[in-house]
């Protein structure tokens, strides 16, 4: 089971309009990406990560140069090791790639994929935009006046007489 990200874009109001709104969230993966792992560059360009495809290439580049300078063994490691960090931070930068650009998140949400992430964001929304049953109030009693036991004119407490009384 996987953690996703819901994040609306700039325009996007609410859910509680129209239904048809909630195909234009995006679950974003908290998680490892194979395909970013594989295929940085490509990955990037598909997601339009322009920033950070710029930082990577410039990342890519200094540290290529100075594993040259190591041996050509240390130039496989380096970049194994970059592509490593890379899959594991990707969903985390395209998360921030979208917020530079003004989505927002909406809510973070569990399931095994994101279809089941979806119905479960929304079924979570549903419930929580459903008004609560309104209960009826209860017919409203007449007040009365306390029963206050008394003796002649004198307050009782208990079985013995006020303090007014005794004199």
């Amino acid at each position: 089971m996987s953690t996703y990200v819901v994040m609306a874009p700039p325009e996007f109001q609410d859910l509680a309009g129209d239904p048809r709104e909630s195909d234009r969230l995006l679950f974003v993966p908290d998680r490892f990406s194979v395909l970013a792992f594989v295929f940085s560059f490509i990955w990037m360009l598909v997601h339009r990560m322009w920033m950070v495809l710029l930082g990577y290439l410039a990342l890519t580049l200094i540290i290529e140069l100075l594993a040259l300078s190591l041996g050509s063994q240390a130039t496989g490691i380096v970049a194994l090791t970059i592509s490593l960090l890379f899959g594991f931070e990707a969903q985390a930068l395209r998360r921030w790639s979208l917020e530079r650009k003004g989505w927002r998140v909406v809510g973070i949400v569990d399931g095994a994929s994101p279809a089941e992430a979806e119905l479960r964001f929304l079924n979570k929304e549903a419930v929580r935009m459903t008004p609560a049953p309104v209960q009826p109030e209860p017919p409203a009693r007449p007040v009365r006046a306390p029963i206050v036991p008394r003796v002649g004119s004198e307050r009782v407490v208990g079985l013995t007489l006020g303090p007014e009384a005794r004199q």
